[in-house]
């Protein structure tokens, strides 16, 4: 069936860690027609720092200041679609009236359950790699499953029967009154069955969630969760895709490509036809597919902490502020790729193999500098992309390297060494807005413009 004219109108919003990105689309004649950038919702201040709560009204007050906007200034809007960052979650229960959003920088798990073991490591002990075979995921510090499961442990008042969401599952049932999440937000939970694509009864009755109540599962990649009405307009809101998954789908991946993501976490990852078990993830992708996946790569967040370093230490003897633009800028103009010998391991942030910190190698009383500080982090970058590469691909050859996300664009000295690392033809991404590209195709299935996400691949958003 043909749509109308006037249907052929979406607002997509991109949920970040560091921003909310939102724009209106002409479906039709692929035209970006109004765009916005804002800073994510603060986070909570806690003294203890393994905790990084978002309280979640704001977030959808942001939305729904979004669909007020988008509705008064094109009444032809009829449809919301969300991509937002993974792995968190909303609980909500009675005893807590206002339900925050545990982040994937939530790291409570790490919290001592008893002398010298912490939950994560005795979820470890208690979730087998064959238990959590079928989840695609494994036990890991910013999993949904390890962070709720600490949570209830440490507030043993709090009632086991509440409701679990994803962040856009909340946001949805705010819009709409139904608690539907996309398999992509789901399966980051650590709950799901992505092999058979449902909740895995097993994995929450081992965690002690049965009582907990789940969203629905989304039937489709494309089927409406219901609608909401805003200014007199009725929109349909569709479900909430993973963030990493739409930023793929923007990448306009072909067979053969290594996908490198780097923003402020970073992934490694291949599209794959089958669900083959391995040293990876298996996240679910779109139209039955799945996402090999290596996830805590090197990334942003990594290189914040190196500039924190300089620019912290500018302050402190000099009393100067340096914003972190002016510092990429000044560095920019300056920057000459030569180690010195100098070796850097950018595991800052704890992973399930090294929960101990990165560290700065081989310094001696003359080579330690900005150039060489940075040369070191970006070659140890390079090589562990390409290292995980290779696990995800196996004996399937490696044609080309794809990054994507806001430091690859930003950070051309990175690309370039990664290119020298893999000696691989390395680009960017198609549209330095992998989410805006990656919504604009998934509104075009939703809207019946096109039959699949690969039907039409010629149009491509023009920002």
């Amino acid at each position: 069936m043909t749509k109308k004219r006037d249907e052929m109108k979406a607002l997509v919003i991109d949920l970040g860690s560091s921003f909310v990105k939102s724009a209106i689309l002409d479906l039709e004649n692929g035209k970006l027609l109004s765009q916005k950038k804002t800073i994510s919702s603060s986070k909570r201040r806690y003294d203890d720092k393994l905790l990084f709560e978002v309280p979640v009204g704001s977030i959808v007050d942001t939305v729904k200041e979004l669909l007020d906007q988008g509705t008064r200034e094109y009444g032809d809007l009829t449809s919301l679609l969300l991509s937002t960052q993974m792995h968190g979650f909303v609980y909500r229960t009675g005893q807590t009236p206002e339900p925050v959003y545990v982040s994937w920088q939530d790291m409570r798990c790490l919290h001592q359950k008893s002398p010298g073991l912490t939950y994560l490591g005795y979820l470890q002990e208690l979730f087998s790699k064959e238990d959590m075979e079928d989840c695609g995921v494994y036990i890991k510090p910013s999993l949904g499953l390890c962070n709720l499961y600490t949570m209830l442990e440490e507030n043993p008042g709090l009632d086991r029967n509440g409701t679990l969401y994803t962040l856009g599952s909340y946001v949805i049932e705010q819009l709409t009154g139904n608690n539907i999440c996309h398999i992509t937000n789901a399966a980051p939970l650590g709950l799901v069955d992505v092999r058979r694509r449902r909740w895995s009864e097993k994995i929450l009755r081992k965690a002690g969630f049965e009582g907990i109540r789940l969203p629905q599962l989304a039937p489709s990649d494309f089927a409406s969760c219901g609608s909401c009405t805003v200014n007199g307009r009725t929109v349909s809101v569709y479900p909430d895709y993973g963030d990493q998954q739409i930023a793929v789908l923007g990448s306009m991946p072909e067979p053969g490509d290594g996908l490198i993501n780097i923003a402020t976490a970073g992934q490694v990852s291949m599209v794959s036809e089958v669900f083959e078990p391995g040293e990876y993830e298996i996240r679910p992708y779109f139209e039955g597919r799945v996402l090999r996946t290596i996830s805590n790569m090197p990334s942003g967040r990594g290189l914040d902490v190196l500039v924190r370093f300089i620019t912290g230490g500018t302050k402190l003897l000099t009393g100067a502020e340096v914003s972190v633009g002016e510092f990429w800028s000044a560095f920019e103009r300056q920057f000459v790729d030569d180690s010195q010998g100098i070796a850097v391991d950018m595991s800052f942030y704890a992973t399930p193999q090294k929960l101990d910190g990165g560290e700065i190698r081989g310094i001696t009383q003359n080579n330690l500098n900005v150039n060489t500080l940075f040369s070191a982090a970006f070659r140890d970058m390079a090589e562990t992309y390409w290292e995980n590469l290779g696990i995800l691909a196996g004996s399937q050859p490696l044609e080309r390297v794809v990054c994507s996300g806001g430091v690859s664009w930003k950070r051309p000295e990175l690309i370039r060494m990664i290119g020298r690392v893999t000696g691989l033809p390395c680009c960017l991404s198609a549209l330095d807005d992998e989410a805006m590209a990656g919504l604009y195709r998934m509104a075009l299935c939703c809207s019946g413009i096109c039959r699949g996400l690969d039907d039409k691949r010629e149009m491509i958003l023009r920002l």
